[in-house]
């Protein structure tokens, strides 16, 4: 048994006794010295009573410590999120919008009933006495339901009152021949599909979708060409339409000397020395054109291969550029080669050297252009 826990008679239940603390007497320490004050300090019954505190917090606490919350947080939800669109959009203005008075123009019931007798118009206010009009009392007892329909005639009121009629109408309706309107284009869809268009076509519709297409390529491809060709055409008119005016002028040269000759042929017979006859070589107004043109002609094509040429070396301008250097260092390295090697002819090796320099300059500013 604990020695903590005493004998209870039958029924009861064992008393949990708190261990005593036995008091002994403590012999007094050495406090000989400031460390042996600091050191020798009893302080055990301070530390128990400490001790015996926070068990006692831990275990009861104090009941203002702690407050049960029957009622809940005071305070509203969180409010539902508002979108940046919608917080834009919002209405924020402290002026209120400018209200109008709605004005509903109707007629009203007693003014349609008095409007509708001087019309001559039987306007009844029950759905029953409607019905009887319509069809009667006798009749609409003895309908068989379930028998044949038989055709019912009209009753007066509906044969005097077009306004209450149901007479079929005489002419169709213009719009109803007319095509729907249609909210959107429809794209072209293919109404039969070519065999040879499936994931496993057969051999013939395979080669006839072939030569279908190739067919349709064939012709756009035929058109592109007559377009080139007509193009080129109307480029090779405009730049041989002045030398149809050169040909024009050779055909009137042509008919001055056709006429010359005739004149000869005629004074052949008449010839009194044996030596030819000198020719004045006069030169026709049309004769001087035709060379002033040609000479035009010539000048300009000239200007024209130089700009070529122009163009071609700004093109490889760099390429110009790095052979010229490698020539210059090449040079330079001579020149120190030679001042070195013959120090008899530094004059002559130097002045080579910026020949061949300046040479180089002159062409580089040439190419530079």
């Amino acid at each position: 048994m604990h020695p903590h826990l005493e004998k209870t008679t039958s029924g009861s239940s064992p008393n949990i006794s708190t261990p005593k603390m036995e008091s002994k007497p403590k012999g007094q320490p050495s406090r000989h010295g400031k460390k042996a004050w600091r050191k020798n300090i009893d302080v055990d019954d301070i530390q128990a009573g400490l001790e015996a505190k926070r068990e006692n917090e831990v275990l009861l606490g104090d009941d203002s410590d702690f407050i049960i919350d029957n009622e809940g947080d005071s305070k509203s939800k969180t409010p539902a999120f508002i979108r940046k669109t919608s917080e834009i959009l919002a209405n924020k203005s402290k002026v209120p919008s400018v209200s109008s008075r709605k004005v509903k123009h109707k007629v009203s019931k007693s003014q349609a009933n008095r409007l509708m007798a001087l019309a001559g118009r039987s306007v009844t206010t029950s759905k029953v006495q409607a019905r009887s009009e319509k069809e009667g009392i006798i009749r609409a007892s003895s309908l068989d339901v379930w028998g044949t329909a038989s055709e019912e005639e009209l009753p007066e009121v509906y044969k005097k009152t077009p306004f209450l009629s149901y007479t079929a109408a005489k002419k169709a309706p213009k719009t109803l021949s007319h095509q729907p309107v249609a909210l959107e284009t429809p794209a072209p869809l293919e109404t039969v599909i070519h065999a040879g268009k499936s994931y496993n076509p057969d051999l013939k519709s395979w080669k006839d979708l072939i030569n279908k297409e190739f067919n349709l390529e064939n012709s756009i491809e035929m058109k592109r060409q007559e377009m080139e060709e007509h193009q080129k055409r109307i480029q090779y008119l405009i730049a041989t339409l002045d030398d149809k005016e050169f040909e024009e002028s050779d055909d009137e040269e042509g008919k001055e000397e056709e006429g010359a000759g005739e004149n000869e042929d005629e004074d052949d017979s008449y010839k009194l020395s044996l030596n030819e006859r000198t020719e004045l070589k006069i030169k026709t107004k049309t004769r001087r054109n035709k060379e002033m043109r040609h000479k035009q002609r010539l000048e300009l094509e000239k200007k024209l291969k130089d700009l070529k040429k122009q163009i071609h070396d700004l093109s490889n301008l760099e390429t110009i550029e790095s052979e010229v250097e490698k020539k210059l260092s090449s040079v330079k390295k001579r020149s120190e080669r030679k001042y070195r090697r013959h120090g008899k002819h530094e004059v002559g090796s130097r002045m080579r050297g910026v020949s061949m320099m300046t040479s180089i300059e002159t062409m580089n500013q040439k190419y530079s252009i």
